[in-house]
């Protein structure tokens, strides 16, 4: 091996070699122009919208889809119209994006935070069936990664406990488990179309579900909580878009979450080619895992036989013990970073502390006057208070000793195989030399 290039020697990338995301095509270019050329931008009727709707609901197996302006929206209307709502407690996991949370604190909910699996960053079961209270009313698992939670553990418990089942799925467009797509297996769900996505429309997002009541509910949610009907759809006029036929009367508080046509024409045509890419990801994604197991002290996200994973982000774990490298996880984790930039590679962490580490838990002023948590008594706000300072002990040893390859705006589902085979070089050039990097790092 050569010369690692942290000491000198010649970098395996250059920057340039890393495909962008998302990747527009003459397709997506057309798609949009025709809705400008229309000139109708917007509506829940808009025909971009629903032809994306509805090509969305077939693709992950729902009988439900509505575009919303953001993945954060979709699970805040998963979580409103499932009626949860002031003083309710949501399980979710300690390690996630901070939406999964914020959808439930938006709607007077409480969070409360789970454990994860060290391993594939996935809420642990029975850290979930240790958090729960006489005030909760749902879980919301997250499928990390683009990897799905094990829903049957978590099914069973829910169905023990009386309690909903709520499926952040922004990183799993396309994901399985059991041979179902996800997002809608359970009450609903919520994907994300933000650029770093495997499905983008820049930003956006789809609630999903099969319960007509739920989808009723989400509708109205989704628009100012007005009377929607369904029978409005007939009255829609392509000529007068913005006129309806009738006045509507707000039934309940609610926001206008709709996405745009822009959006939806550009996030169809992505979905046209989402499987292709989707596949040529999980490739890549074997690829590098056969080729990093032979490497002592280096372990991939770990995957379920009943379950597949469109590799949304790939995790590698670190372990210098089993490497022979006699030094902190941290500290040798921060020196695996540089020289892996060094390298070309892209190369990131994500996230660096468990949710409930954030500040916005550890005051919980919230709204003020400690909204929501105040909305469930003096005990819940106890309850909720323990649960934020526990240590998350699993959660911290992924932060800790992980780091995603590839980053937000150079994901693997965006990469070639000259940049993948070349990133696999890169990292088992650095391993090869991990005992260099660890002298050097402890100097």
């Amino acid at each position: 091996m050569d010369k690692l290039a942290l000491f000198g020697g010649s970098p395996l990338l250059r920057s340039e070699d890393h495909g962008r995301w998302p990747q527009v095509t003459a397709e997506d270019k057309a798609a949009v122009m025709e809705v400008l050329d229309r000139g109708l931008l917007s509506g829940m009727y808009a025909p971009a919208t629903r032809a994306f709707e509805a090509d969305f609901a077939k693709y992950v197996g729902a009988k439900h889809a509505l575009l919303t302006h953001c993945g954060t929206s979709a699970l805040q209307l998963a979580v409103a119209a499932a009626g949860i709502g002031a003083g309710d407690e949501v399980i979710v996991p300690a390690y996630t994006f901070i939406a999964t949370a914020f959808a439930c604190l938006q709607e007077g909910a409480i969070p409360i935070f789970a454990d994860v699996d060290e391993y594939t960053g996935l809420i642990d079961p029975a850290s979930v069936e240790a958090a729960i209270s006489p005030r909760t009313r749902a879980i919301m698992p997250v499928h990390v990664h683009g990897c799905p939670a094990d829903l049957n553990a978590l099914s069973a418990i829910a169905k023990k406990h009386n309690l909903l089942l709520l499926e952040d799925a922004a990183q799993a467009h396309g994901a399985t488990y059991q041979g179902k797509p996800v997002g809608a297996l359970f009450a609903a769900g919520g994907f994300s179309l933000q650029s770093s996505k495997n499905l983008s429309a820049g930003e956006g997002g789809v609630f999903v579900t099969n319960d007509d009541a739920i989808a009723e509910q989400a509708i109205r949610l989704r628009n100012f909580g007005q009377d929607v009907i369904a029978d409005d759809a007939r009255h829609f006029d392509l000529v007068r878009p913005l006129d309806g036929h009738r006045g509507l009367e707000s039934l309940r508080i609610g926001s206008m979450y709709r996405g745009n046509e822009m959006m939806a024409a550009f996030a169809r045509t992505q979905l046209a080619r989402l499987p292709e890419l989707t596949s040529r990801a999980q490739t890549h994604f074997q690829k590098m895992s056969h080729a990093l197991s032979e490497l002592p002290g280096l372990k991939m996200q770990a995957i379920g036989s009943d379950r597949t994973s469109v590799h949304h982000k790939v995790r590698l774990w670190l372990d210098p013990k089993a490497a022979g490298v006699p030094m902190s996880t941290t500290a040798f984790r921060d020196g695996f970073i540089k020289a892996l930039r060094a390298e070309g590679v892209e190369v990131v962490l994500w996230q660096n502390a468990p949710v409930p580490e954030h500040a916005v838990f550890q005051k919980m002023e919230g709204f003020g006057r400690n909204s929501p948590w105040s909305a469930g008594g003096a005990e819940a706000m106890q309850f909720a208070r323990k649960n934020y300072a526990m240590k998350y002990e699993a959660t911290r040893r992924l932060l800790d000793g992980s780091v995603i390859l590839f980053s937000q705006s150079c994901p693997l589902i965006a990469q070639n195989e000259h940049v993948v085979g070349k990133t696999i070089q890169a990292i088992q050039k650095v391993w090869h030399h991990r005992g260099d990097l660890a002298r050097a790092v402890a100097q």
